[in-house]
């Protein structure tokens, strides 16, 4: 069922559940004396291994609403890349707990969501850029992983021998 198939009051209804949801993963507590906020999604992701693979099951459901929604390729896309980076990062030690506190996938799924219930064509073009340049971020970000990895296996062999 496609979102032109369904009441405004029900859409009203499911799209706030949604974003409960997402401020369940990423809003719902406060630092104290700050105003930063986190959910269940940092903290899930300090479980060593398994954190970062629940956490992103989690996450997975606003994409799956997106889809029930009629969302459009490229917003789903965008979804999937928040998600990777939530997942990629948020597996570093205390590097991913801070990114997962700050970056906020959830929040920014159902904000696109949001923008594609209320206006899905302007919605596909706007996405368009986003989605190319957080696959080159993503790109980038992995490669220079990879040389990182090279340099440390390199050093490691040699400290070895040496």
């Amino acid at each position: 069922m496609t979102i032109e198939q369904v009441s405004a009051e029900v859409i009203a209804h499911r799209r706030a559940n949604i974003r409960r949801y997402a401020d369940l993963m990423d809003s719902k507590f406060r630092i104290p004396g700050t105003q930063q906020t986190f959910g269940i999604d940092p903290i899930v992701g300090l479980i060593p291994g398994a954190g970062g693979i629940a956490g992103f099951l989690l996450s997975v459901g606003i994409v799956v609403q997106a889809v029930h929604y009629g969302a459009r390729r490229w917003t789903l896309t965008l979804m999937l890349v928040n998600l990777f980076l939530d997942a990629t990062i948020g597996s570093i030690p205390i590097l991913g707990t801070v990114f997962d506190v700050v970056y906020k996938a959830n929040n920014r799924n159902v904000n696109l969501l949001d923008h594609h219930v209320e206006d899905p064509y302007r919605t596909n073009n706007k996405i368009r850029s986003t989605v190319f340049w957080s696959l080159v971020v993503v790109a980038v970000v992995t490669l220079i992983l990879l040389i990182l990895l090279v340099i440390a296996t390199i050093w490691l062999i040699s400290w070895l021998t040496s």
